[in-house]
């Protein structure tokens, strides 16, 4: 088997392009399964589909890596934004999981709101790494960082609020559990995406 070193290697900006392409189109679905809660099972399935789609990013990402001479931004930055997107997606998963297995039949409002911002910090997330190969361009990549920031606080504030409710009604113990279990896991994609664009802060500050 033939092993050859790559001088320079620019598709790394195309995989990032490619993970926050498919968490957005995860995110929505996971949207969309929490506002149809009749269709879960297929939606549930096309979830799984691109979270096995996003882990082959992963390995394509791991294997180009030690093969490339020169990145365009630091290796270790790279290898970290994959992954982190990775998580997000795998938080997606894991939620649309938990939905069926707790036959979930009506959500609440907390986990609807959790599910829009995180497909609002998914979008945010695709225009920034849209923008992120081009310096002249960083000016509009922070703004993106900043609306993700925002989002997740918006997301820390629903998530504390859900679960007060869930304790003020705390007899419904199966209720507590499974949905504070859900609400841990929508509030964690929104972490995961948040530290995403921390990596990517970095990555503009080292590069500017």
């Amino acid at each position: 088997m033939n092993f050859t070193f790559l001088p320079v290697e620019v598709k790394f900006y195309d995989y990032f392009k490619q993970a926050s392409e498919m968490l957005v189109e995860g995110a929505t679905a996971l949207q969309n399964m929490l506002d149809h809660m009749d269709q879960a099972e297929e939606l549930a399935m096309r979830i799984s589909e691109i979270e096995h789609k996003g882990d082959s990013v992963v390995h394509e990402v791991t294997n180009l890596l030690p093969r490339t001479l020169i990145t365009p931004i630091d290796p270790e930055d790279i290898q970290r934004l994959v992954k982190t997107v990775d998580d997000a997606m795998d938080a997606v998963n894991a939620t649309a999981q938990r939905l069926l297995i707790y036959k979930v039949k009506k959500p609440t409002p907390t986990a609807q709101t959790l599910a829009r911002l995180i497909v609002e910090c998914a979008k945010e997330l695709r225009l920034a790494f849209g923008a992120l190969s081009d310096k002249k361009q960083y000016f509009k990549v922070r703004e993106h960082i900043v609306r993700i920031n925002t989002l997740e606080n918006e997301g820390d504030i629903a998530y504390y609020a859900g679960l007060k409710e869930l304790v003020a009604d705390k007899d419904e113990i199966f209720n507590f559990i499974r949905w504070k279990e859900i609400y841990e896991l929508l509030e964690s994609t929104t972490d995961r995406i948040e530290d995403t664009g921390d990596v990517i802060q970095k990555v503009i500050i080292g590069n500017a």
